[in-house]
């Protein structure tokens, strides 16, 4: 009876090892995948931090373009009266 005790010990203990073994591959897969979407993470940390300093350069660009439409509108009207008085001095010319 210990014969069949220990052959069932023995095929516990290879049993147990396959156990461990099979976890010890799922947990390097595992890992491998974390690895892979850390990478990924940071692929996308930096790609993100491009679109903000893109984000920033126009939203400048617009702030810079709302000050100076004042005055462009203001020099607009100003070429539209000269055009015309312009017009006026042609006709009066010209009739």
């Amino acid at each position: 009876m210990t014969t069949t005790s220990n052959t069932d010990i023995q095929q516990l203990k290879e049993f147990i090892s396959d156990r461990f073994s099979q976890l010890d591959e799922k947990i390097e897969k595992l890992t491998d995948k974390v690895d892979d979407l850390s990478e990924k993470v940071n692929s996308l940390d930096k790609r993100l931090a491009v679109v903000e300093s893109k984000v920033d350069s126009t939203e400048k660009r617009f702030n810079t373009v709302e000050g100076k439409l004042p005055d462009i509108s203001e020099k607009f009207g100003e070429l539209k009266n000269w055009r015309q008085i312009a017009f006026i001095i042609i006709a009066a010319v010209v009739g």
